[in-house]
């Protein structure tokens, strides 16, 4: 399958430092794909450095609109088959979207395919998971952190995890291939989530309405997983926050809601 098939929707934001190696790969990795860039009122050089690449179409917004939006703006102009949402901090390598669209052929049913993600070192990244909840939460931060810190045992939960293709909850938003038929019947992103938690609600979505969301280790992508937070820790944390608010106010009880706003009040209260 040919990647003239896709088209690559990134959404920036202060980008600047990541975004030259992500279109970069672009290039390299998905000659055919058309791509578009929607820059979120970013404060730096940002839109220059998409602008300069003439295979490249610029959207760009008066303001911080947020993932979800700035994707949908993309999306909803996508005449492909399929669109490959990825984060600025994200860089495709040869293998990414000829296996990401591998397995397209393979599951006719499946909506959704996430690639595996690794560090720059090779280091794996947890990149998929079950539906949020406050068990598989506490689980899936164990592993999460376990990986991060590279002990054995989570690194061999990992593994297991990660050894072969399989439909799984959701997948990571930093690279998700959409069939786009699928993803438009549900809306795309719910544009409520500012940022955080819209690729697991997605990924529900698209399970309820009848088809699957598959994790493809064989397709493999570069994250530097972090730079979002890092940039601006405050803010981001508040995101977290509220988009977890959301998603369990959408797909949760009301107990596990009221567990949820005592942890947040906890955490709270531990940062000071």
């Amino acid at each position: 399958m040919s990647a003239s098939r896709v088209t690559i929707v990134v959404v920036t934001h202060n980008s600047a430092d990541v975004a030259a190696q992500c279109l970069d790969s672009i290039e390299r990795h998905a000659q055919g794909a058309s791509t578009i860039v929607v820059d979120n009122a970013s404060g730096d050089a940002s839109v220059e450095i998409a602008r300069a690449r003439p295979l490249v179409r610029v959207i760009a917004s008066a303001g911080n609109e947020g993932f979800s939006k700035a994707n949908n703006r993309a999306l909803r102009e996508v005449a492909t088959e399929f669109a490959l949402v990825l984060n600025p901090d994200a860089r495709l390598t040869a293998t990414t979207i000829p296996e990401l669209l591998a397995a397209a052929l393979r599951s006719p049913r499946a909506a959704a395919f996430g690639p595996l993600t690794e560090h720059e070192d090779g280091a794996p990244q947890v990149s998929f998971g079950p539906d949020l909840s406050l068990l598989a939460e506490r689980r899936q931060r164990r592993l999460v952190t376990g990986v991060k810190a590279g002990k054995p045992e989570a690194i061999a939960q990992w593994r297991t995890l990660a050894a072969e293709e399989r439909a799984v909850d959701w997948i990571s938003g930093s690279c998700m291939l959409l069939r786009m038929s699928a993803a438009r019947a549900v809306g795309f992103f719910d544009e409520r989530y500012f940022l955080y938690e819209e690729d697991a609600d997605l990924c529900l979505r698209l399970r309820r309405a009848g088809h699957d969301v598959r994790f493809v280790p064989s397709a493999r992508v570069i994250h530097a997983l972090g730079t979002s937070m890092a940039k601006s820790s405050d803010r981001a944390r508040e995101a977290y926050d509220q988009s977890h608010r959301l998603y369990y106010r959408l797909h949760r009880n009301v107990f596990e809601r009221a567990v949820l706003e005592a942890v947040i009040a906890a955490k709270r209260l531990r940062r000071g």
